[in-house]
Formats: C-alpha cells, structure tokens, sequence
C-alpha cells in the first residue's frame, strides 16, 4: 500500500510496520505496539538502549518519509512531469535550500531513560556497576544494597 502513491500512512499501516518491527526485535513478543515492547524489552529482559525498537513516534516518522520516497517519488519515476506533494508533509524539514529529516520530536532513549539503568550487584557497586559507571546513584530497580 504504501509504494503505490499514497496520501497518507494510515493506523493500518502502522500497525502493520509495529507487528513487523516487534518481531524483528524480539521474535516471540506477544506486544501489540512499538512502546509495549521498548518497555518489556527495556525493563524485563534488561536490553540495552541501542537493541530495542524505536519509539512509536520514530517509526511513524520513518514510515511517512519511507511511503514518499518508495511510494510518491519512485512511483512516479517513469512520468514526464511527476505530481509530487510538499516533502514537508511526509516527515521532512525544510532547513534553508535544503530538506532534513524530522526523526522524532522525542528525546533520545539514553538521555530520557537513564534513571531506568539498574545494576546486578549483589554487594556494593564497584567500578563495573552500570550505576557507578553512568554516574548514577542505585535505585529500587537495583539487585545491590547500596542506599538508594
């Protein structure tokens, strides 16, 4: 659907690219959504920041500039005088002559979620503490005794 000239990417679509992209991360996740696997993939299975999925608001950015390439641009490769609509519609940024992307109005994982990092201390933290390493004091999440 979305290489044939699309006006827009639906919630259909969407939800689609989250089932694919849960599955490329995680092939047994039973999540419905980007977010609900980020979260179990983040805090159950305790991966790091670069190995779960992007954000909701990431993918649906990624999927607006990927249909108007593959679907607006490329479809229309062949045609004279192509009918092509305002990047700025589709997830692009017009920065003086030129067009940058708009990767997501969120901030990144590793700054926003920092106080989510946990230690597997059974004692007191060292210099191999995740904690002690971010410069960050142990929370409840944390296996360790140190006070929080």
């Amino acid at each position: 659907m979305l290489s044939q000239n699309p006006s827009t990417v639906s919630d259909t679509d969407m939800q689609q690219l989250e089932k694919f992209v849960i599955l490329m991360y995680d092939r047994s996740s039973a999540a419905t959504s980007v977010d609900e696997a980020r979260l179990d993939l983040f805090a159950r299975k305790q991966r790091s920041y670069n190995s779960i999925p992007p954000t909701e608001a990431a993918l649906r950015e990624h999927a607006r500039r990927a249909a108007y390439q593959a679907g607006i641009i490329w479809s229309q490769a062949t045609i004279t005088r192509p009918d092509l609509s305002s990047p700025a519609h589709w997830g692009w940024i017009k920065n003086g002559d030129a067009w940058q992307v708009c990767w997501t109005t969120l901030p990144p994982v590793g700054a926003s979620c920092q106080e989510l990092t946990k230690c597997a201390c059974k004692k007191g933290c060292n210099m191999r503490c995740k904690c002690f390493r971010s410069a960050l004091p142990c929370t409840a999440l944390c296996g360790c005794t140190c006070e929080q």
